[in-house]
């Protein structure tokens, strides 16, 4: 599910279809809300509650679209939210593994990005990222 690149990290099925539904249902049952029971005090205390969860799935929406690491043409390309960034496979330095997270850095030690080892299908980036040398930590 919105696979990018020849060897690319996913979208979980479950918890986007999840995230999904909880957003679009927070937003029907806040406009609900709001429009048939709007001089109810307890039905705009509902409503504003619903309106907190909505935007918290947005946010989890947001999260789990652009968490992902995809190698296209010998470039390894990571994103979350808004930090997007690339490196070219032959320049990789190391990766590291802390935390349930892969750490990139270039031949200067500098950081290069990051990459959830937790993705659908990042095995598959971190074994071609290893079958064209990287060295890991």
């Amino acid at each position: 599910m919105f696979k990018k690149g020849q060897f690319s990290t996913e979208v979980d099925k479950g918890p986007f279809i999840f995230t999904l539904i909880a957003l679009i249902g927070g937003v029907a049952v806040t406009a609900l809300l709001f429009v048939f029971a709007a001089k109810e005090p307890l039905a705009i205390f509902a409503g504003i509650l619903f309106a907190v969860v909505t935007l918290a799935a947005g946010g989890v929406m947001l999260a789990l679209v652009t968490d992902r690491a995809y190698i296209d043409d010998g470039v390894l390309y990571t994103s979350y939210l808004f930090k997007k960034r690339s490196i070219q496979v032959k320049d990789i330095g190391k990766i590291t593994l802390k935390n349930d997270v892969y750490y990139v850095y270039d031949k200067n030690e500098a950081a290069a990005g990051t990459i959830n080892a937790k993705l659908t299908a990042v095995g598959e980036v971190i074994l071609a990222l290893d079958k064209s040398g990287v060295r890991f930590e």
